[in-house]
């Protein structure tokens, strides 16, 4: 094995991202050292690429496939209780530090790494996806992928379908024969799709842009979609779910980021229904009725990234449970060389889920 290898940097918003050489590091007990095979570009990615207040450098890619390259001493099994060895493939996650307040309280940990989203500037540097190797530290959460299913398939279960599914157990819907709105087709939105069908909704409603993706929404199961080209306005889009529901939707699951849609939603969801944020991550300030929460008594909740129980369930839901065609979600591959062009085709719309594939 090299002793270097190459891996892509964010410097800075709105420049290049730079690939760099750093040194692989030796490997301590308990740790592991991954040969990446797909890193997904996220939408936190395409949204940071811009975001002056951004931290760098880093090395991103949080939504990872990879092989283990190197077991440090103690490893020889993943969290289920699966045998592991150099070779076999995995998707990971840090685990919680177990002692932070969060942890102790049963909240998402605080002090945890977060691969694809820490500094480079400290050794071991190798953090992210988007380079040849990813150093996990002592006591990650390793997933070993079963040998039957696909790399485009097991990273699925680790883009969008996670973080929704925590938020649906969360807030507890969709209830079987439930009406689910889906605000937003990117993968997020995709993920809410096909997890609410699963879950037992007997109809749901994506609304979204462009055609091509509202397209890829009905093979995933969607019922019917709403194409925000020819419903332009909030009004309009209220308007045509109340038109397509008549008392309004069980649950609408907010999965655009876009500044109206709060407003919207509650405006759809029916009396007693429920709504749930998953898209509005970033810092914004939007304009909306607030009234809907309490004149409708509905229930509100939120939902910030995956966990390691939602991350297990998602991805043993993709390998048994989920029959919809979800590799058509990665609709384009980039050589480690082209991150860049990876990262302006999910700006630009033209891939549902650009990876960085790392054997091309």
């Amino acid at each position: 094995m090299s002793q270097t290898c190459k891996a892509a940097v964010f410097v800075g918003a709105e420049l290049p991202l730079e690939i760099q050489e750093f040194e692989i590091p030796d490997i301590e007990p308990g740790g592991i050292l991954v040969k990446m095979q797909m890193a997904a570009v996220c939408g936190t990615d395409a949204h940071n690429w811009y975001n002056h207040a951004a931290p760098h450098p880093i090395i991103w890619g949080h939504e990872n496939l990879g092989y283990v390259s190197a077991l440090g001493a103690g490893v020889d099994k993943d969290i289920l209780g699966t045998p592991l060895k150099e070779g076999d493939r995995i998707l990971f996650h840090s685990s919680p530090c177990g002692h932070c307040y969060n942890c102790v309280t049963g909240l998402r940990c605080t002090n945890n790494i977060h691969y694809g989203n820490s500094s480079v500037d400290a050794p071991p540097f190798l953090r992210g996806g988007f380079g040849e190797y990813l150093y996990l530290d002592p006591h990650a959460a390793i997933m070993r992928v079963p040998d039957d299913m696909t790399n485009e398939r097991a990273i699925v279960g680790v883009i969008g379908n996670h973080t929704v599914l925590g938020g649906l157990r969360k807030i507890g819907g969709p209830a079987p024969g439930d009406t689910v709105v889906v605000q937003g087709s990117g993968p997020i939105g995709m993920g809410a799709l096909v997890q609410a069908k699963v879950l037992g909704a007997a109809r749901v409603i994506v609304i979204g842009a462009p055609a091509t993706r509202l397209a890829l929404a009905k093979e995933l199961g969607a019922d019917d979609t709403i194409d925000i080209a020819d419903y332009p306005t909030p009004e309009s889009r209220i308007q045509r779910v109340a038109d397509l529901t008549g008392r309004g939707p069980n649950l609408v699951v907010e999965a655009s980021g876009a500044k109206t849609s709060v407003h919207e939603g509650l405006q759809m969801v029916r009396y007693g229904g429920k709504y749930l944020v998953v898209g509005l991550i970033l810092p914004t300030t939007v304009e909306m009725d607030p009234s809907p929460i309490a004149s409708k008594d509905l229930t509100v909740a939120g939902i910030v990234g995956g966990t390691i129980d939602n991350i297990i369930r998602s991805v043993t839901m993709m390998h048994e449970v989920i029959p919809y065609p979800v590799e058509k979600l990665i609709t384009h591959q980039y050589p480690l060389a082209d991150v860049n062009a990876a990262l302006q085709s999910h700006v630009s719309l033209e891939a549902m889920v650009p990876v960085v594939n790392h054997s091309l």
